[in-house]
């Protein structure tokens, strides 16, 4: 067993998005309750800390105490690292557009949601939706050109190091983890039901996000089967941004009483639903999208993921790819 108290790492700090000061770092000790510790915290931030936990746990104490870990999320505002070095592990959330931090090269591993790299995708359907095309098309235009800069910056950070930085990239999960139990299917209140936002927050755009398309088709659709097929029970429940959705009351027990959970793509290439869905029992209905690097621990890569507990798995399969990211570091300095 694990002491939660930074989990037996040397230090654990986590970054305060909210002063807007790139070198706002406080430290975090109650790895198992980071939101009572921190209210302000988001609540993906208990995945991070139960993926912590179960690091340690797989590191063993000897190994665990030699580590620094640091906790960010590359919004708005990039932070800079209190401190570097080949003991530091730094777990990056929140970036849709895959970027590479700037601090890359100066800590042993970057553990990253939603990858470094993106490469365009545009979903092509029957032709007579092709009408969305080239929307996407510059949707995905400007979301190169956004990221361009730190790509630019990375490679020639990687000619002045002469090495390349080590990344390893983790499933999304849950924003927040179910609490309760869960209906059985057959007794599940909603045979269909989306809770959830149009757009993401700031100013809106000239072309709309393909998060705002995608959703608008998907409403459509829900509203088109409940005035068609009065038997099937369909729930829907907008609202104006991301955090008023999970925010409000009652989003946790819609999913644990709902069958059949449509999960369209958000701002990001994967999104929580499909994640909250899976812990909630539901059955996801996706669409298509690029495949992760990291998607043998959410798909069910491995033959015992079914039969357990999402609580437990995610996070431990997480903490492995981390442990599998920092032998092959160790690997590499060797063979150097």
């Amino acid at each position: 067993m694990v002491d939660t108290t930074s989990g037996g790492f040397r230090s654990v700090h986590i970054y305060d998005f909210n002063r807007a000061d790139p070198h706002a770092w406080l430290p975090w000790a109650d790895l198992s309750d980071p939101v009572g510790e921190h209210p302000w915290i988001p609540r993906d931030a208990e995945y991070i800390g139960r993926t912590l936990l179960a690091l340690a746990d797989i590191l063993g104490p000897s190994r665990a105490a030699n580590l620094r870990v640091l906790v960010a999320w590359f919004w708005g505002v990039e932070p800079k690292l209190p401190y570097t070095g080949d003991d530091v592990i730094v777990f990056c959330l929140g970036d849709e557009l895959g970027r590479k931090p700037n601090y890359s090269h100066d800590v042993n591993l970057v553990a990253k949601t939603g990858g470094w790299t993106r490469r365009p995708f545009v979903a092509l359907g029957p032709i007579r939706s092709w009408g969305h095309v080239p929307a996407a098309v510059l949707q995905e235009l400007r979301a190169q050109l956004l990221r361009l800069p730190s790509a630019v910056a990375s490679m020639v950070r990687t000619i002045r190091h002469r090495r390349r930085p080590h990344f390893i990239e983790i499933p999304l999960a849950p924003w927040s983890f179910p609490t309760g139990r869960a209906a059985p299917l057959d007794a599940r209140r909603y045979d269909l039901s989306f809770a959830g936002s149009m757009i993401n927050e700031g100013r809106r755009r000239w072309v709309l996000p393909q998060k705002t398309r995608s959703r608008r088709k998907l409403i459509a659709a829900l509203e088109e089967i409940a005035r068609e097929r009065p038997d099937v029970r369909v729930e829907i429940r907008l609202f104006d941004s991301f955090h008023d959705a999970k925010l409000v009351e009652g989003y946790e027990e819609l999913m644990m009483q709902t069958r059949l959970a449509p999960c369209p793509r958000g701002g990001f290439r994967e999104t929580y639903r499909l994640f909250e869905a899976a812990a909630s029992g539901c059955v996801p209905i996706t669409e298509p999208l690029p495949q992760r690097r990291c998607k043998q621990l959410w798909s069910g890569g491995r033959k015992d993921a079914p039969r357990k507990r999402p609580r437990c798995w995610w996070p431990r399969a997480s903490a492995k790819q981390v442990e599998r990211g920092l032998t092959m570091t160790a690997d590499s300095k060797t063979k150097s």
